[in-house]
C-alpha cells in the first residue's frame, strides 16, 4: 500500500478520454474512462462521471429490486483463482444488523454481474436468531488459491463480535465449518507469499491485534498487537511495495489526518504510531498497493463540510498522500462502507486492476453497491 507529496495535485483533468485504437489499454476498457496519475479509473456505466451522485457498475440494485434494503455492511470483494470476482454485501432492514450476507458475482471481469446470492451460511444464522447474525467481515484468496472467510456472529446489539473463519479449496462451492479466532472485527486483510494476515480491531476502543496463518489458512496465531492508540478504530492493512506491512486506522475526532504504523518484520513488531494530512478527510480507511502506487478510500469524514462523499486518495510511498478525488458527491446519508481487491491475476493476457466495492444511499438510511475500477497505465507496470 505506500514521501513528500503532501499537496501535490492528484488531478482527474476533468476531461473523459476516448478510448482509440490501438491504445496502450488495449481494447479492454469501456470507450470513455477518467484519468489519474498513472492510471485510468472506469467503470461499465455509460453516461457516468467520477464526481456525480452515483458513480460505478451497480451490483446490488435495492433501490429498484428491493425497496427499503440495504448493502453497507460487511463489503468484502475477492477474486477467486477461477477467475470469478465475487462481491459480499448485507441484506438488511436499513442501516442496522437485521439481516444477512450476500454476494454478486461477475464471470467477465466485472462487466455483468450475478445478483443477489445469500451465503448460506449467514442466512442461516439469521433464520435460527435475528437478533445475532453473522455477516461476512473480510476475506482473502491465499497464493495457493484457498478462500478464508472471516465471518463475525453479532452480540448484544453488535457491541460484540465473535469472529471466526470458513474456507473453501473449491471456489467457494463448499465450505469447512466456522471455527473461532477473536473477539472483535475483522478489519483488513493482506496476503504475502505463503504467509496470510487479517487485522482486528473494535469499534471505537481497544487495541488493534494482528493473527497470521502461514499453513494455507487453516489454523490462525495472534502475532502482535499495533501501536495505535486505543481510541482509533476501523483499520486498513496492505503490503508494501518492499514488503513491509502498512496498517492505517481512524480517530472520528482527527478526521483530516490518517493513523498509520510499520512493520519491517512481518507483522511480528511496529514502528511508532504516525499520522498523516488528508486534504478531504477519510473514514473507514481502505488500503491497496498496485502499480508501484498506494491507493486509499473511504468516507470523506462524517463530520463538518465536504463530508459523507467518497474519496480516493494515491500515494508513491504510503506515507503522504496526495490531494483526493471524490468519486461520488453523494451527501445526504452515511453510504461509503468499502472494500477492494486486485482483479485479473488469473489472466496474462490482461493487466492487473483495482476494484473498489462501495455503498452509496438511494434513500433514508438504505444503500445500494457499486463497484469501479483502476488500472495502471503501461509505464506505470514496467
Amino acid at each position: 500500500m505506500v514521501l513528500g507529496l503532501i499537496g501535490v495535485n492528484f488531478s482527474c483533468g476533468g476531461e473523459r478520454a476516448g478510448r482509440r485504437k490501438g491504445s496502450s489499454l488495449g481494447d479492454l476498457l469501456p470507450s470513455e474512462y477518467e484519468r489519474i496519475d498513472g492510471a485510468v479509473i472506469y467503470d461499465y456505466e455509460p453516461g457516468t462521471k467520477i464526481g456525480d451522485d452515483f458513480f460505478g457498475t451497480i451490483i446490488c440494485d435495492f433501490e429498484n429490486d428491493e425497496p427499503g434494503r440495504c448493502s453497507h455492511g460487511g463489503p468484502v470483494c475477492m477474486e477467486y483463482s477461477n477467475g470469478d470476482i465475487v462481491a459480499f454485501h448485507t441484506n438488511t432492514s436499513g442501516h442496522n444488523l437485521d439481516g444477512w450476507s450476500e454476494y454478486a458475482v461477475s464471470k467477465d471481469g466485472g462487466r455483468t454481474w450475478d445478483k443477489y446470492n445469500k451465503f448460506k451460511y449467514s442466512y442461516d444464522a439469521y433464520q435460527k436468531n435475528p437478533k445475532e447474525p453473522a455477516w461476512v467481515e473480510e476475506g482473502l484468496v491465499t497464493q495457493q488459491g484457498a478462500v478464508v472467510l472471516f465471518v463475525g456472529h453479532f452480540l448484544k446489539d453488535g457491541l460484540i463480535c465473535n469472529t471466526g473463519f470458513m474456507r473453501s479449496d473449491d471456489n467457494g462451492a463448499t465450505w469447512t465449518d466456522y471455527e473461532f479466532i477473536d473477539s472483535g472485527f475483522a478489519n483488513a486483510v493482506a496476503v504475502a507469499g505463503d504467509t496470510n494476515y487479517v487485522l482486528f480491531g473494535n469499534l471505537t476502543n481497544g487495541p488493534h491485534v494482528l493473527y497470521a496463518s502461514t499453513d494455507d489458512g487453516r489454523t490462525w496465531q495472534e502475532r502482535s498487537t499495533l501501536s495505535f492508540g486505543n481510541d482509533k478504530w476501523y483499520g486498513g492493512l496492505c503490503v508494501m511495495g518492499d514488503g513491509r506491512l502498512l496498517a492505517v486506522a481512524y480517530d472520528d475526532k482527527d478526521e483530516e489526518h490518517l493513523y498509520y504504523c510499520i512493520s519491517e518484520d512481518d507483522g511480528h513488531s511496529w514502528g511508532g504510531q504516525k499520522r498523516t494530512y488528508l486534504d478531504k478527510k477519510i473514514r473507514d480507511p481502505q488500503l491497496a498497493y498496485l502499480g508501484g502506487s498506494y491507493y486509499l478510500h473511504g468516507r470523506s469524514g462524517h463530520y463538518g463540510e465536504g463530508s459523507n462523499r467518497f474519496v480516493l486518495y494515491q500515494s508513491e510511498d504510503g506515507e503522504n498522500w496526495k490531494n483526493g478525488v471524490i468519486i461520488s458527491g453523494e451527501v445526504d446519508g452515511p453510504d461509503g462502507y468499502n472494500h477492494n481487491c486486485i482483479i485479473n491475476k488469473y489472466n496474462d493476457d490482461v493487466p492487473n486492476e483495482l476494484m473498489v466495492e462501495y455503498s452509496i444511499r438511494y434513500a433514508d438510511r438504505n444503500t445500494n453497491e457499486y463497484v469501479f475500477f483502476i488500472r495502471p497505465e503501461a509505464k506505470s507496470r514496467q
